[in-house]
This record gives structure tokens, C-alpha cells and sequence, in this order.
């Protein structure tokens, strides 16, 4: 049992709002047994415990226009167009490293899960990696949208993006044991998410269950929307969102916004801090 959990919901690049509200609660030591991350929720989650502060603003703001990041250009040297091979090598171990050390030392007394989607099944998997050290597939398959990346191979089997099936993986928390949870959405509130094309299904022939997931997504968002907010009106859960819409995609590279973006969660994160504490410390009585 956790008597409080944090909830991170991904984004793509929308997602270096949580990026500021997390570096927020790194100033004021703000702290929690449980994390749960999705897509870009979990590489926010991952610097968080390591107490990088600044690293996924960084990640974002001086490399979302490097070639090596997005681009046609990867397509032909057989990545995806979201290059995760880059992302979650070269430039997540060498170019701007996790504090690994901390991140070792920290796992020990808290607990990270990170969501994926399993392709056969068109199910979320949960993984709860102890270490980075060795590139972390899991967090990496937590990544990998359908269509722009290859997806990630883990046991015999294709994993993307868990924000398929999970977007914001509230009772997931609560079934991992938590009794509240402080969750950070990228949406503004009032948010309802649209149905795409059925077409798009089309576009997955190679992975069914994925093009099921992408047609079906709406569903699935807008039932945990109502989640989080029915947590929210009871007091198990306490929501940090954008206070507007951000007016910008998931794959977002216009670094203006994105900084715009960082500077609104960061602020957001430092005039909620103490309410955040107030809360963890009640959870905790």
C-alpha cells in the first residue's frame, strides 16, 4: 500500500508542461513512493526520481529540431521517423545523462511503473524497471508511438506507446496499492477528446490491435477523464493541468511554445507545491 501516488500523463512534446511542474517540486522537495508514467510521463517520471532537474526541458527545447531526433532523413537509415534508437541512446545516455547514481539510490524507496502497449494483445502492460543502466527498453517501448517509430521488442513481442490504451493510468495507481494520488494531466480542463477516422485502422495492417486501440482511443480517454475528475471531486486525487489550452501537437517544434509551455508548468508547479505537501502529509495520516 502507497498512501500517495504521482500520475503522469504523456503528450509527446505537449508533455514538457509536466517537465515544468516536476522541476517545481524538485525546488520544494516534493516527493512520492509511487510514480506512474506514460509515454513521455514516464521519461518525466525517470528524471524526476533521478532528481535531474532540467534534464527533459533540455532534452526538448535544444534537440526537438535535431535531425537526429525527427525526420524523413531516419526513415531511410531504418528508424522511425520519431527516432527512439537516438532519443534513448545516444542523447538520453551520452549527451544529456540520467544522474544514474541517484536514480539507483532513489529507486529504493520509491516505485516507478511505466505503461505499454502490448501489439498482440492490444492490452497495457505494466513494467516497473529498477534500473536504466542498461537503456530500458520498457521505457522506451512506453515511447514509441505507432506510425512514426518501430515500436520496441521486449520477450518476443512488439510494445508502443501506452498512451494507446491507458492514457492517464489513474486506477492503475489505485490498484497498485495507493490510497490518493497527485495526478498532472496535459490537457486544459473541460478537454474532450475527438474520434479520428476509422480509416486510420488501415494504416496498421501489420498490428490490428494497435489500429483497433488508435480508432478506439477517444473511448478509452474521455471514461478516464471522468475517472480523475470523480477523484478529484472526492478528494482522493488532487490535479495539476494547464490552466488553457496549449495549442500545440504532439509533435510540437516550434521551441517558442515549448518554452512557453515549460515556464506555464513550472509556475503552476511552484504555486501548487505547498497544497501538494499539505496533501501527501494528509494522505499520510
Amino acid at each position: 500500500m502507497y498512501n500517495v501516488g504521482l500520475v503522469l500523463e504523456g503528450g509527446g512534446n505537449r508533455a514538457i508542461y509536466t517537465s515544468g511542474v516536476l522541476d517545481a517540486f524538485m525546488e520544494n522537495d516534493v516527493r512520492f513512493p509511487y510514480t506512474i508514467g506514460v509515454s513521455a510521463g514516464s521519461c518525466n517520471a525517470t528524471s524526476f526520481i533521478a532528481g535531474n532537474h532540467g534534464r527533459q526541458h533540455d532534452l526538448e527545447i535544444n534537440y526537438v529540431n535535431d535531425k537526429r531526433y525527427m525526420g524523413i532523413s531516419n526513415l531511410l537509415k531504418g528508424h522511425g521517423f520519431l527516432n527512439t534508437d537516438w532519443i534513448f541512446g545516444e542523447l538520453a545516455y551520452d549527451i544529456l545523462p540520467l544522474n544514474q547514481d541517484a536514480f539507483d539510490e532513489n529507486i529504493k524507496s520509491t516505485v516507478l511503473c511505466a505503461v505499454a502497449t502490448n501489439s498482440t494483445t492490444g492490452k497495457p502492460e505494466y513494467f516497473y524497471p529498477k534500473s536504466m543502466r542498461d537503456g530500458c527498453p520498457e521505457l522506451k517501448a512506453s515511447c514509441s508511438l505507432p506510425g512514426i517509430t518501430n515500436g520496441v521488442e521486449i520477450g518476443g513481442i512488439k510494445f508502443f506507446d501506452g498512451g494507446l490504451v491507458d492514457s492517464i493510468p489513474l486506477q492503475h495507481a489505485f490498484d497498485d496499492g495507493c490510497q490518493k494520488a497527485v495526478v498532472i494531466l496535459t490537457q486544459h480542463k473541460g478537454y474532450v477528446k475527438e474520434p479520428v477516422n476509422p480509416k486510420a485502422e488501415r494504416i496498421f495492417k501489420k498490428y490490428p490491435k494497435i489500429g483497433e486501440a488508435v480508432v478506439n482511443r477517444h473511448i478509452m480517454y474521455n471514461k478516464q477523464l471522468e475517472l480523475v475528475n470523480e477523484a478529484e471531486e472526492n478528494g482522493t486525487a488532487l490535479v495539476i493541468r494547464p490552466t488553457a489550452p496549449l495549442g500545440t501537437s504532439t509533435l510540437e517544434r516550434d521551441v517558442s511554445k515549448l518554452e512557453a509551455i515549460y515556464q506555464l508548468g513550472y509556475k503552476q508547479g511552484l504555486q501548487r507545491a505547498q497544497e501538494v505537501k499539505e496533501f501527501i502529509k494528509e494522505a499520510q495520516q
